[in-house]
């Protein structure tokens, strides 16, 4: 059986389920996932919100529903729904990350600084969050604190070339090229996908 089919017996299976459960939450939050598997997303989102009616504080649905948003691109829905997250469990890491992500790629730099500043006073190794920080901090020019960021997270996740890439990129704002260029070729050790434009730069720079 290929997966494209076991995703639709799959499918087939939760829907039966929710026919015969119509009230459970978890037969609902089943079957949502067995639509995002098989990227069915408008069924899924759909899905999710029935679910939420009849349980409006799960966390995790809320959190799988924004996340949906985000990518179908709906950016500002998905935040609501993280920030609906939040209400109702103050505190949550994973949804202050989540809209810090989502503020950054709004370009929205103070307000994901401060939402991943959140996350990580929460949880402070959570290097997704640190790793986008240093983005933000780049973008804000906070340097010396991007630096700092930068270089924790590629000491508590040195196999993260993601966080290597982004410490070559805080060095090479901070004019250090050597740095950037070390920093690089380990993300590139790693299996990260550099981009060509970003490491032409730091060359170009050091011959200067």
């Amino acid at each position: 059986m290929t997966e494209s089919s076991q995703t639709e017996k799959l499918i087939a299976d939760m829907e039966n389920e929710v026919r015969q459960n119509p009230a459970s939450v978890v037969a609902r939050h089943r079957l949502a996932l067995a639509y995002w598997r098989g990227e069915r997303m408008q069924d899924a989102m759909k899905t999710f919100e029935e679910a939420l009616e009849i349980d409006p504080t799960s966390f995790e649905m809320r959190i799988n529903l924004g996340s949906l948003y985000f990518q179908s691109g709906d950016i500002e829905a998905g935040i609501e729904q993280n920030k609906i997250a939040l209400q109702a469990h103050p505190g949550a890491a994973e949804a202050m990350a989540n809209i810090g992500s989502a503020y950054l790629q709004l370009r929205k730099y103070e307000d994901a600084a401060s939402f991943f500043r959140q996350a990580i006073e929460k949880k402070p190794d959570m290097v997704p969050a640190l790793t986008n920080l240093a983005t933000a901090l780049v973008e804000l020019n906070e340097l010396d604190e991007a630096l700092e960021i930068a270089e924790k997270a590629a000491r508590l996740a040195p196999t993260f070339g993601l966080a290597w890439n982004n410490l070559a990129v805080v060095k090479y704002y901070r004019k250090d090229l050597e740095g950037a260029a070390e920093s690089l070729e380990r993300a590139k050790e790693l299996g990260y996908p550099v981009h060509p434009d970003f490491e032409a730069k730091i060359k170009e720079g050091s011959r200067d």
